[in-house]
């Protein structure tokens, strides 16, 4: 299969914009092959076409793109948050990442029967969005949570036993090789395993949700504004005007998601404009 002639691809992209905003292929049966964003749509379905950027997999569905979508944004943030929630929703044939995880897990430190803390696997529950305040990491699956953890561990010179990863009795198997500085044989205090177990795991604690309310973050384009609402890490909607207390009490399906959190938490740590709603 060969990408399409310099005409139809005229033609496919000569009304595209050269603003942020996101676009959408479709197939010639009309189904949804890929959901994308830019900061230049028109700039940037032209580049899926280019030979340098192309491989097998980009050459097979652009050349089954019948017609071409757009929607634009008055920046990077709406066109990133409209992005995800598109592709989660509508699971495009060609989006590899940011499909809908159904089950997000975590780690939440739980005192051991022993008096020691203990991270234990979570599974949050999708419909209460507060889950996440105490928690650390974000993984897809159980086994990427366990590999990160044995990855923590080994790098802070934990204990395996006192972690979960171990069972028995006496010093740990880490410990006779070195690895463990000796909790589970008295070399070192509980109290100091533990402070250095939440030390470890610091710059992977959930941040917990930071204001007395719902956030409006409010973004610029040339010719327009968009108003995000956001409340405890969820994307709930985007106006075109300020939102109301009636907009919080829309139905809206919007759960805690990885991805959002991500794009939210770099976009805050910028000097965006923002208010909390009242």
């Amino acid at each position: 299969m060969t990408a399409p002639k310099s005409s139809v691809l005229t033609t496919l992209t000569a009304d595209l914009p050269t603003e942020p905003g996101i676009y959408r292929f479709f197939g010639h049966r009309d189904e949804l092959l890929y959901i994308g964003k830019s900061v230049n749509i028109r700039q940037r379905v032209k580049s899926h076409f280019s030979a340098r950027h192309s491989n097998a997999r980009s050459r097979r569905m652009c050349s089954q793109i019948a017609r071409i979508e757009y929607q634009r944004t008055a920046g990077e943030l709406g066109a990133l948050l409209l992005e995800n929630r598109e592709i989660k929703q509508h699971q495009p044939i060609f989006n590899r990442r940011q499909r809908r995880y159904r089950q997000l897990h975590t780690w939440v430190l739980q005192q051991h029967a022993e008096g020691h803390l203990c991270p234990q696997i979570y599974r949050p529950d999708q419909q209460h969005p507060q889950w996440h305040q105490h928690c650390y990491g974000l993984f897809r699956s159980p086994r990427q949570a366990l590999l990160s953890l044995q990855k923590w561990v080994r790098e802070a010179h934990l204990c395996p036993r006192l972690c979960g990863l171990e069972a028995g009795q006496g010093p740990c198997f880490s410990s006779q090789l070195g690895y463990c500085a000796g909790a589970c044989c008295g070399r070192e205090s509980v109290t100091d395993h533990d402070q250095r177990l939440l030390c470890a795991l610091r710059d992977y604690r959930i941040r917990a949700w930071p204001y007395a309310g719902p956030l409006v973050i409010t973004e610029h384009g040339n010719d327009r504004q968009d108003f995000h609402l956001i409340n405890q890490w969820c994307h709930l909607t985007t106006l075109p005007r300020p939102p109301s207390e009636a907009d919080l009490q829309v139905d809206n399906p919007a759960s805690f998601d990885l991805d959002s959190y991500r794009i939210l938490m770099h976009f805050l740590s910028r000097d965006i404009a923002h208010y909390v709603m009242t």
